[in-house]
């Protein structure tokens, strides 16, 4: 073909009038899936999956800049996002990137799912260029546009414009691109469409906690949901887990089930009339279903939408039953994968050992007369530097009343909220057990104190005659400078860093204690607190050799930032003889500064 007809080919592509179909009609018109990709191979249809035909229509829709799909296992999220990417190929090139968790991820989703899904459709096939070289694993040269296929390295996520960005599993990304001290992933995909005013950011994942990148995602825009009518009532609601039941005979003992009456008996209940709802009228409760914003002070231009795995309509309520007592009898991780996965919601504790925590009757940012403030934070550095910082008041009994509690960006942040709220710098405690030599420099310098958690359950201390057990050692000196050579510290509050090393167990069997007295959080205490609290629990563990049995304390959150920070401010208050955690209270090293 030469110059001419191209331009006349391109010109007849660019002019000719097109049908005017929506985004899901032109999908179920042009779409084909193969057997290599699905288990439902043919024309792409949503007839049995009609809550996809919003968030498709989403590709097309210039007023919305950024789609978030927390939705749960085989809901057809994936398939959703190709057939928008196809279209906007199709109907409206624009440069675009889809990021995965790693390369190796990119590479195998594009050879097993969206290469064999180009030559499957006649619509995206006709859009290859003469040159078949130019469609290769992780970057394709089509006639009008181009896509690319990466992972999370910042050289991958670098150096490209584009206008459609889709993230997929966004929960799995790394906290920081690369080793050094690069942004997230997240962060460097999306600079890539600030040049493109009309640009459209997908995200899709599972969701992991409560603090996770998706969940977060999803509460900053409309916070949709999709519901359906009763077959019985008419009444519309969204499906939850707590309204699915089964035959209670199916129980034979604890943790032991009749699997088979499990799965033949599991029916859903109908929120209002109570009535029976079975699989086979799942599907038209589908077709009448409509998606509903529940946060209408959501970001402008951000739609968000949840969708658990009750809504899949090849999944049936009995499978799930089974799969969730199963789950719920492996342990904590089993669990945890039944609600991340199916229920498409946040993992926040082990349900057996929720702690029942009574918010008091006041506000964060009250500071009462004579309370001694404590500030204690937790110094990160994955996904770039930040801390997470617990303000307290603490009386002379030994009260204590939440003040702040959130995370900080910088080191001159941590300084600001101290003195906005008054804390005497002697009276700021930092983690020093990452970015050791930086908290010592910064501690010198602004006059504060520098913690270290141990694993051991207390530290010997002689007063008097007498040997002494308590949770926290000696002072010790830390050097910013140690082995390098001595710089100017003109002007420094401390000559060394003040250190204390402090037993974690030991703290954190205190802090169980204290936050279950009433009013150890306030009434606006953020979300975010609970799921770092809760982020830790106390199982029992079995020595194999002996047999004896002891309690200690398991992460099973990803984030417990919040929690050490509340370890740290009881430290604190110790150390300050605000609260008796042993008979030796340390208070003069403190008060004359000694360090």
């Amino acid at each position: 073909m030469n110059q001419i007809d191209e331009a006349k080919n391109f010109a007849r592509l660019l002019f000719e009038p097109r049908e005017q179909l929506s985004i899901p009609e032109w999908a179920e018109k042009n779409l084909t899936l193969s057997a290599r990709v699905t288990n439902i191979p043919g024309a792409y249809s949503t007839n049995l999956t009609p809550y996809v035909r919003e968030p498709l229509e989403a590709f097309g829709d210039d007023s919305i800049r950024r789609v978030v799909l927390v939705w749960g296992a085989q809901t057809s999220k994936t398939t959703t996002i190709l057939a928008g990417l196809a279209y906007r190929i199709a109907e409206r090139p624009c440069p675009a990137l889809w990021v995965m968790p790693s390369e190796h991820l990119a590479r195998s989703f594009t050879e097993t799912r969206w290469l064999p899904m180009i030559d499957d459709c006649p619509a995206l096939a006709k859009e290859k260029p003469d040159n078949t070289d130019k469609i290769k694993i992780l970057e394709q040269h089509f006639k009008r546009c181009s896509v690319w296929w990466a992972g999370t390295s910042p050289s991958a996520l670098s150096s490209r414009s584009i206008a459609l960005l889709c993230m997929d599993e966004v929960d799995k990304f790394p906290e920081q691109a690369g080793s050094g001290r690069e942004a997230n992933p997240v962060q460097l995909a999306e600079a890539r469409v600030s040049t493109y005013p009309n640009h459209l950011i997908i995200a899709t994942s599972t969701p992991t906690t409560a603090d996770s990148i998706i969940w977060s995602e999803w509460q900053k825009g409309d916070m949709r949901f999709y519901f359906v009518p009763c077959p019985h009532c008419g009444h519309k609601q969204k499906l939850v887990w707590g309204q699915v039941k089964w035959d209670e005979a199916a129980k034979i003992e604890d943790g032991v089930y009749d699997f088979k009456l499990v799965k033949s008996s599991t029916y859903y209940e109908c929120e209002e009339c109570k009535e029976k709802i079975t699989d086979g009228q799942k599907t038209k409760m589908l077709r009448e279903g409509e998606w509903r914003a529940t946060n209408l002070k959501g970001e402008p231009a951000r739609r968000s939408y949840h969708l658990n795995g009750l809504y899949a309509p090849w999944v049936s309520f009995g499978s799930l039953a089974v799969k969730f007592l199963q789950d719920k009898h492996n342990g904590i991780i089993g669990l945890q994968d039944f609600v991340n996965r199916v229920l498409a919601e946040p993992w926040m504790e082990h349900e057996s050992e929720k702690m029942e925590i009574v918010a008091g009757d006041y506000k964060m940012g009250e500071v009462r007369v004579n309370e001694k403030l404590i500030m204690a934070c937790d110094i990160q550095e994955a996904g770039g530097f930040h801390a997470w910082c617990v303000v307290r008041a603490w009386d002379i009994e030994g009260r204590s009343r939440l003040v702040w509690a959130g995370r900080l960006e910088t080191w001159g942040d941590i300084q600001a909220k101290a003195e906005e709220f008054g804390v005497e710098s002697k009276c700021v405690f930092c983690d020093s057990g990452d970015q050791t030599r930086d908290v010592y420099y910064n501690c010198c310098k602004n006059g504060w104190m520098a913690l270290v958690g141990s694993d051991r359950t207390s530290f010997s201390e002689i007063v008097g005659e007498q040997k002494l057990q308590r949770p926290y050692a000696r002072i010790a000196n830390g050097d910013p400078f140690s082995g390098k050579a001595v710089q100017s510290k003109a002007g420094w509050k401390w000559k060394f860093c003040p250190v204390w090393r402090w037993s974690n167990p030991s703290i954190k069997d205190i802090l169980s204690n204290l936050i279950k007295e009433p009013g150890y959080i306030a009434l606006d205490t953020p979300d975010v607190w609970r799921v770092h609290i809760e982020a830790e629990v106390k199982v029992r563990v079995k020595n194999p050799m002996t047999g004896r049995e002891r309690l200690v304390w398991k992460q099973v959150g990803k984030h417990n930032h919040l929690m050490d920070c509340e370890c740290m401010n009881i430290v604190g208050a110790a150390l300050y003889g605000r609260l008796k955690v042993s008979p030796a209270s340390l208070t003069e090293e403190v008060e004359n500064g000694e360090g």
